[in-house]
């Protein structure tokens, strides 16, 4: 996420954020997306991909508020709606949470899975985005390979891919 940019939450349909970012970003200047994550699927025996936010759009601009109210307002897609997420009349995104975003998303704005340790019963990443992150796992489920994080986000706690071994030192 670049840093310069102003962010915007938006709320649509959770089958419908695809549909939204690719409109959306057929305007200039403006760059939608739907963060994704990556997850263990116990079935397949495989690492997939699926919306770390579900219903929940971000978007990327220099548009300031009014602008970007301008903009959203004439929105031509049937059967698809959105609704801009505002706190007190201003955009929803604090500066933590784009700092957050910006620390926990790569480039292709993906969530990677982390990998880590289980030591005495508790969860150490090795490597990937949760590394140096330990203080704030607050649960580890060892049957999905999810780990659950002491950050709130859009008002839900972070759930997020972790590959873990056991060590029982």
């Amino acid at each position: 996420m670049e840093q310069a940019s102003n962010c915007y939450v938006l709320m649509t349909a959770s089958s419908k954020e695809e549909e939204v970012c690719r409109f959306l970003n057929e305007n200039e200047g403006i760059d939608a997306f739907s963060p994704k994550m990556e997850f263990y699927h116990r079935v397949a025996d495989e690492i997939r991909l699926k919306t770390l936010f579900p219903g929940y759009i971000f978007v990327l601009t220099m548009l300031n508020q009014k602008e970007v109210d301008e903009r959203f307002r004439h929105f031509p897609l049937k059967n698809t709606s959105f609704k801009e997420l505002k706190y007190e009349g201003v955009s929803a995104l604090k500066p933590e949470e784009k700092h957050i975003l910006r620390m926990l998303l790569d480039e292709k704005r993906i969530l990677r899975m982390s990998k880590g340790i289980l030591l005495n019963k508790k969860l150490h990443v090795l490597e990937g985005p949760l590394t140096g992150m330990d203080e704030y796992i607050i649960k580890y489920d060892k049957h999905n390979r999810l780990a659950t994080l002491n950050l709130t986000f859009l008002d839900q706690r972070w759930v997020v891919g972790v590959l873990c071994k056991e060590n029982d030192r």
